[in-house]
């Protein structure tokens, strides 16, 4: 769920001192936006694993996976349990429900209709359960996750499901342990979706 940035923003000068100090504002104003958390705007649900990702410090979000930006008191614990809660089972369902389904396989949406894209209610959590999400967080940031059109056979992602759902929002364990669960069940559902496996047979092995 952890990844690193992949390229670096360098403003442009100018010998012209009005238009370099626009440059500059114009450069700490997108600076501002910088943050952890990055949702995927473009899902490719039959290659790609993570709804949300997250970078080691702030970084500029781009076209594909524009920032989250949280209030700042509450932004590193918020991030971690956006992210968590973004790729988890619960949260990948969201994803797909509120998303296009015009392309096989993919689920677009835009940065416009992120604010309301159903998630988690961050504000509602009390400081164990944010720490808790931390916790989960932590142990499963470098856990590889196979793609969406797979998630019945993700063992990782049955994990964190389970943490999540017991660890942070108190809810018996019966509901994600085991092959028939209901959460099992929905995973299932999931990656027999037509418009997540988009007829795609072919298989990633971790």
């Amino acid at each position: 769920m952890e990844i690193e940035p992949d390229s670096e923003a360098i403003a442009r000068r100018s010998d012209d001192p009005q238009i370099q100090v626009q440059i500059v504002e114009k450069a700490e104003a997108v600076w501002r936006t910088a943050t952890r958390a990055h949702h995927n705007r473009n899902f490719r649900y039959n290659s790609q694993s993570l709804a949300v990702s997250s970078t080691p410090r702030p970084t500029i979000g781009g076209r594909a996976w524009p920032s989250i930006i949280f209030p700042e008191s509450q932004r590193e614990q918020w991030e971690d349990a956006y992210t968590v809660w973004g790729n988890s089972t619960l949260g990948i369902l969201c994803h797909w429900w509120h998303a296009g389904r015009e392309q096989g396989g993919r689920g677009n949406t835009t940065v416009t209709a992120l604010p309301a894209l159903p998630t988690l209610d961050l504000r509602a959590l009390s400081a164990e359960q944010l720490a808790a999400a931390g916790r989960i967080f932590a142990d499963h940031k470098h856990l590889p996750m196979l793609p969406i059109n797979q998630i019945d056979e993700d063992e990782n992602r049955a994990e964190l499901d389970r943490r999540l759902l017991t660890e942070v929002l108190g809810l018996p364990a019966e509901l994600c342990t085991g092959a028939d669960s209901p959460v099992a069940l929905l995973r299932r559902k999931l990656a027999a979706e037509p418009s997540i496996h988009g007829g795609k047979k072919s298989k990633v092995v971790l």
